[in-house]
């Protein structure tokens, strides 16, 4: 009994989990464009790019601005993230909000609970962390 219990627990640490919450853009808006406000915080390095990649596989441009908010950005995007370490730094935790105007259309988050455990995958990249989150909250599965 005492084995089970070890080897449960090992599993668990060993695993990590992943939760992804979204709130997915409505159909009705058709994005094409969207400006992506920089955020000076967020110290992961390739998280814009990685967004930016993203954005592309859904035939959206993008382009990064600092605040104040450009007059030609219909939709723009809003971002944190936060960087962990184990033997090299990985993306734990993020969030995204899509804009249109000043009303919020949709929320993404991504975020790695226990800081992944001893789970080899969360030293992946941020296209692969976010993939999942962008294609829900753009109503794609692609």
């Amino acid at each position: 009994m005492l084995s089970r219990a070890i080897t449960a627990s090992l599993l668990l640490v060993l695993a990590g989990c992943t939760n992804i919450k979204v709130e997915p853009v409505a159909p009705q808006y058709k994005i094409s464009q969207l400006c992506i406000e920089e955020n000076p915080k967020v110290v992961v390095g390739d998280f814009v790019d990685g967004l930016q990649t993203l954005l592309r596989k859904h035939n959206i441009d993008s382009r990064l601005y600092a605040t104040p908010i450009p007059d030609s950005c219909e939709y723009r995007l809003t971002y944190t993230a936060i960087r962990s370490w184990d033997f090299s730094p990985y993306l734990s935790d993020a969030n995204v909000r899509l804009f249109k105007g000043d009303q919020q259309i949709g929320f993404g988050q991504y975020h790695l609970t226990g800081e992944g455990g001893f789970d080899p995958s969360k030293v992946a990249s941020v296209e692969e962390k976010m993939g999942s989150v962008i294609n829900q909250l753009l109503g794609q599965n692609k």
